[in-house]
This record gives structure tokens, sequence and C-alpha cells, in this order.
């Protein structure tokens, strides 16, 4: 089984870019014939980049309930952040619709799902939406030499593993704010160890996980019961840095994306992120390794 990417690529008539463009929503009962009916039936939330058969435009839109809706036009910034990419814009779509409250990113390395669900997060908080701020990723190490036990409490022994949250978050300073510690204070950003949450209710929160690919089926199961009323969970990963003893199909989120339960559910999001934006160095690294 192939992983559900939750983005189609579709060609379709000249017209039915206009009219999506014109209208912003399409019914899909009546536009049937946007599709080739050799195609499955789009799922909910699922992406859309249509593409004109004889025309250079081009349109994204989201299967919400039984209609097609036009995602943001034009580039929108949140924190001065502005996406770069097609994906980029649909990820800003799903983050900022709090209907949809289970987002799944993957992709590889320096495509920007941080950075993105960071942003997002932030305007969340400072719009009041949520009451919390949870940053969290499992303990793991990366390659065969481990660090062995690492000093301190909980805050001391974990703060070495969020650089990558850290280095996303001094990017969005912007001067708005003095420094890391005061944006973490004012939004009550709280850093939860992956091995620590079981017992865990998040209530009200706008949670972040990141380098979830290494979850396998019980750990994904673990952490999304943590989910309580009025919140958002975001699982980023990248497949291709997954730990040696679990295969791809072995991983949550693999299981997760490719239930049907899933994509056909009006809360559930799931995109991947193709194109690195970090930089050359980055961008060259990933092709050569195939990450």
């Amino acid at each position: 089984m192939e992983l559900y990417t939750g983005v189609r690529e579709i060609q379709v008539r000249a017209e039915v870019i206009n009219q999506i463009y014109a209208e912003k929503t399409l019914e899909i009962d009546l536009e049937k014939r946007v599709f080739d009916k050799r195609l499955r039936f789009p799922n909910q939330n699922e992406y859309l980049h249509m593409q004109s058969l004889s025309t250079n435009q081009q349109a994204i839109a989201r299967v919400k309930g039984q209609h097609l809706v036009l995602v943001n036009g034009k580039d929108f910034t949140i924190n001065n952040v502005t996406p770069r990419n097609l994906r980029q814009r649909m990820t800003f779509d799903a983050l900022m619709d709090d209907t949809i409250q289970v987002v799944v990113l993957f992709g590889r390395a320096g495509t920007g799902k941080t950075l993105l669900t960071l942003a997002a997060g932030l305007h969340k908080m400072e719009a009041k939406t949520y009451r919390r701020f949870i940053l969290s990723r499992p303990m793991s190490q990366l390659g065969k030499r481990q660090l062995g036990m690492l000093p301190g409490d909980v805050d001391e022994k974990f703060g070495p593993y969020l650089d990558n949250y850290m280095d996303n978050i001094e990017h969005l300073l912007n001067g708005r704010y003095k420094s890391t510690g005061d944006l973490i204070s004012q939004f009550r950003c709280d850093f939860k160890p992956l091995q620590l949450i079981q017992g865990s209710s998040w209530a009200g929160a706008f949670a972040i996980v990141d380098e979830s690919q290494v979850l396998d089926w019980e750990e994904m199961v673990m952490l999304g019961t943590r989910v309580g009323e009025g919140s958002k969970i975001v699982i980023m990963g990248d497949l291709g840095q997954r730990v040696e003893k679990i295969t791809p199909e072995r991983t949550g989120m693999y299981k997760l994306v490719n239930d049907k339960r899933f994509q056909e559910s009006p809360i559930t999001a799931s995109i991947e992120l193709t194109k690195c934006e970090r930089g050359p160095v980055a961008e060259l690294f990933a092709e050569i390794f195939g990450v």
C-alpha cells in the first residue's frame, strides 16, 4: 500500500478553475465531470492541485463536505512567515482551520514543517484560540552511538532535544519579543518529553509533536488519546529518518494516514511536503541520500 499523501494533482478544464476562483466553492456532486472516472473520489480535507488542460491556470482546493473550497488564492503571511510553495500554502490552510483537529505533516528535512507549524501555533495563541501551547517530541538520539544518561532533572535532560523548536522560535522573534524566553513565557509554552505524557490530558491546547516517525502503533495510540476537548494536534515527521528497527508500515504515522477512517474524517488532514526550502546544501544532501 502506498503512503497516503493527502494531496492530489489533477487536470481540469479552464472553466472549472475560472468558476472556483469566482465562486470560491463548488459542489462536488455538480462537478463530478471534473474528475477522471478512473480516479477514486476525494477524501475529506484532501487537497487538490488543479491544473488547466488548455492554459497555464491552476488552483488549490480542499474537499470539505460535499464541496471543493478554494484555498487562499494569494500567498498569506503568518508571524512573518510566507509560504514558498503550493504545499506550504496547503499546510497553512490546514493549520489555521480550527475544525481540523488533527494535522499530519510529513516530508524530508528542510521542507518547513516545524517553522510553519510554530508560526501558526503562535498566531493561535496570540488570538487566544487555545489556552495551552504544548511542544513535544521523543527523546530519541540520532545514529548508533548514544549519549548515555544525561545529568540533571527532566527539564535539563530534555533541553538538548529542543533545538529543533528553539532555532525556529528564534527565527520567529522578529523584534516583537525580547528573547525566546520572553516568547515562551508569554504563551505558556509547555515542553513535554513524549516518554512522559502517559496519563496526561491536553484540553484547550495547540499541541505540536515533532520527530513522530519513530513512533510505533502503540506509541501513536498513547499520543492521540492525550488530546482532549478544544484541542488541535499537529504530528510531524520524516519517514526517511525513522529508526532502523521500524519499517515504514509499522510506524504510527503510516498506519494513521493510510486508514480510511482518518481519510474520511472531517477533523483530520494529511500533507506531504516535498520541496526543501532550507537552502541548497540541505536540498543537495537530501537528494543524494534519498531522504
